[in-house]
């Protein structure tokens, strides 16, 4: 800006066809300032407070925080945990990037992220330096001027949503039954009629028990007592522990009018956890199974699924019935202990080479401790009681 004062104040002393710049103190001025290149200045905060308060915290959010939305923001996403997404990221826009990234202390890795819609001066206006010789000095200066977003989201439509929560059925005998664990409704003769076309190494009562155990979301924990006693499904099996865990486990199907129930917090579909008579019939035959397969721990299945039914009693069960339950939860855990112990001395017997033989029990193992940390898993009132 001196030399441009120095220009401002002086006046060309030779005619057109006698000048030269080098005898000319105003035009050589002129022209060493016209080569001077001098970048805009474009203020890397906001200028309203609330909006720099948001800046600094993104800069120097805690890891949890940080962890925490991340998760959240990749499960309401999904399936695509990173979806495209045209928005300018403050950390690599110029200048931004310069000026703030020194004080970012997350991890490289953030999935949720500091964005703009739109782009900074810097990038929409001055590809090329403006010249000082014509400009003023207040437009070198410049407000900050991208919006603040985090990384933008893509929420799944609710049908997608209970598509991705249902679990498959990958086993062969059973993938053709998975229409029966993804609703509620009576569908029982539908399958009767294409018993031919399922695998014959199942019963035709086996598959119509499988089929029938979801018709009906008020019946689903009836029926479950009736598994237990009449034996009519294996829970060693893979497919049928995901067909019973999943029912007892999903909080629908949303019925109209149920807020009028005395109990409106609790589902329809698991109200009759709430009837003292129904938990004694099933914590009867629960702890029934419990004693058969005291030792069989080459059935690991059962244990997690007779641990995760136990659970979930626990956690809805009136205060009334709280022991019983609780001790069956406790039993659980033991036989778990057990099974641990003796699949660990199993191991110890088969020959090292024997990798997969070894694998498989050390899977065994997983699937036990899974479900001894199960037995930890109910409310704050009523966790105490399992300690």
């Amino acid at each position: 800006m001196q030399l441009m004062n120095v220009v401002d104040s002086s006046s060309c002393k030779y005619t057109n066809n006698r000048h030269t710049s080098k005898r000319c103190q105003r035009c050589k001025t002129l022209k060493q300032a016209s080569k001077i290149q001098v970048k805009i200045y474009e203020c890397p905060m906001p200028l309203e407070h609330e909006s720099a308060l948001v800046i600094i915290f993104e800069l120097q959010m805690t890891i949890e925080i940080t962890c925490y939305r991340d998760t959240i923001w990749q499960f309401i996403n999904r399936p695509k945990p990173q979806p495209e997404s045209r928005m300018h990221e403050w950390l690599t826009v110029s200048p931004y990037d310069s000026k703030l990234k020194p004080f970012y202390t997350g991890p490289s890795n953030r999935k949720v992220k500091l964005v703009s819609s739109t782009k900074s001066i810097t990038q929409t206006h001055y590809s090329t330096p403006p010249s000082i010789v014509s400009t003023p000095a207040k437009d070198f200066l410049f407000e900050n001027s991208l919006k603040i977003q985090i990384s933008p989201i893509k929420p799944l439509e609710f049908e997608d949503e209970c598509r991705i929560l249902t679990p498959q059925l990958d086993h062969p005998d059973y993938k053709q039954l998975q229409f029966t664990i993804n609703t509620t409704q009576f569908i029982q003769n539908h399958v009767i009629v294409q018993l031919s076309n399922y695998s014959p190494s199942l019963k035709p009562a086996q598959l119509v028990e499988f089929d029938s155990f979801r018709s009906g979301h008020r019946l689903q924990w009836w029926n479950l007592l009736s598994i237990f006693e009449m034996d009519s499904l294996s829970f060693a099996e893979e497919s049928v522990a995901i067909l019973i865990i999943h029912s007892i486990l999903q909080y629908g199907p949303l019925i109209s009018g149920s807020s009028t129930l005395s109990n409106s917090w609790c589902p329809e579909s698991h109200q009759h956890l709430l009837e003292d008579h129904f938990i004694d019939e099933l914590i009867s035959r629960l702890d029934r199974h419990l004693d058969d397969c005291d030792l069989n721990w080459q059935n690991e299945l059962v244990l997690v699924v007779i641990t995760m039914i136990t659970m979930r009693v626990l956690t809805i069960c009136n205060a009334t019935r709280v022991d019983n339950v609780v001790n069956l939860a406790i039993k659980c855990r033991k036989i778990g202990e057990k099974w641990i112990d003796l699949i660990s001395k199993s191991i110890q017997t088969i020959s090292p080479s024997a990798l997969d033989e070894v694998e498989k029990l050390r899977l065994k193992i997983v699937n036990v401790g899974v479900s001894c940390i199960l037995t930890f898993s109910t409310d704050q009132d009523r966790i105490s009681l399992l300690l």
